[in-house]
């Protein structure tokens, strides 16, 4: 088991060196950068005589936990990656902290970064998580981190949605590729509101294999200058801005003709009828049927008359 030691830490002090006069602890005292990777450091330790320090990189350690940076609130940059780490803890004393790599660790939950509200940067990709599970993201932690975090990079971590990542109003690059993000719509909902989005990587989720995946996410983040590493050119945003005001308009001109013609034969089913300018005439319907019943049948229709033996002339006086 390899341990921080004193004597390690001034040898990983890069470019500062050692004065004459200087003890190993005054030394360290004014160290304000530690290059401690690829050591087999498998616990954080002895750093407390290091004040000034701002970076300090320890990634592709055996690191299991983060601990023991309460003294260290100058830091600004702490590199963590590829280590054996699976909580976010212990980060509350570091009010400077601005970039935060912890990809390549055990992680499963984004947490633990309540005081951090200076946090630019943000790289937790490719988690090694049980099968089936996804990163999940603490809301306190997001909501601390949402006026300050511009860089985001969650790739490889099972993601099917980032609606709850909706609230990062200050992000400009954000990286998701190789995960589980299948439909535009709900992308839509949270590209829509990082209007200060220029960098957008997603290659590797099943949205790529989509129907026009370039042309639509162009449209949804009009302000998206670098789409899966590949520029995206004026004229090329200009192009599909029209198109897409064009589909537009012809598809509210479809609704309002079908608005207008279900309102037409609603008026046409639904209009009272015309009242009468004056009382109807009687109606002669009966006779007319009965003399047309005599017509049809001319034997009905004949009238027989007396003999006329029977009648007598009679003289008028």
């Amino acid at each position: 088991m390899t341990k921080i030691t004193t004597d390690m830490l001034c040898r990983c002090t890069g470019q500062a060196k050692r004065r004459k006069e200087e003890s190993q602890e005054q030394f360290l005292k004014r160290v304000t950068h530690l290059f401690c990777a690829e050591k087999g450091i498998q616990a954080i330790d002895n750093l407390d005589h290091c004040r000034s320090l701002r970076v300090l990189y320890l990634y592709d350690n055996l690191i299991s936990r983060i601990e023991h940076l309460d003294s260290l609130a100058s830091i600004t940059h702490l590199y963590l990656q590829n280590n054996h780490i699976t909580r976010m803890e212990n980060l509350s004393s570091l009010y400077k902290l601005t970039k935060l790599y912890l990809s390549g660790n055990a992680i499963t939950v984004v947490e633990g970064l309540d005081s951090a509200r200076n946090l630019k940067e943000l790289h937790i990709a490719h988690q090694r998580m049980p099968e089936g599970e996804k990163l999940l993201f603490e809301p306190r932690s997001l909501q601390a981190i949402a006026m300050s975090l511009e860089v985001l990079n969650v790739s490889e971590n099972g993601l099917d949605s980032i609606e709850e990542l909706g609230c990062l109003a200050e992000l400009n690059h954000f990286a998701a590729t190789n995960n589980q993000l299948c439909h535009i719509k709900d992308l839509s909902k949270s590209l829509n509101r990082w209007s200060k989005l220029f960098k957008l990587d997603l290659l590797g989720n099943p949205i790529c294999q989509h129907h026009k995946y370039r042309g639509k996410m162009i449209t949804v983040c009009p302000y998206v200058s670098v789409l899966d590493g590949k520029e995206v050119t004026d004229m090329e945003r200009q192009f599909l801005m029209n198109w897409k005001s064009m589909r537009t308009a012809q598809r509210h001109q479809r609704l309002a003709g079908l608005g207008l013609g279900h309102q037409q034969q609603q008026h046409k089913t639904t209009l009272p009828p015309i009242p009468p300018t004056m009382p109807p005439l009687p109606s002669r319907q009966p006779l007319r049927r009965k003399h047309l019943r005599g017509l049809s049948n001319p034997s009905a229709a004949t009238v027989e008359l007396p003999p006329l033996q029977q009648y007598t002339a009679t003289t008028v006086t």
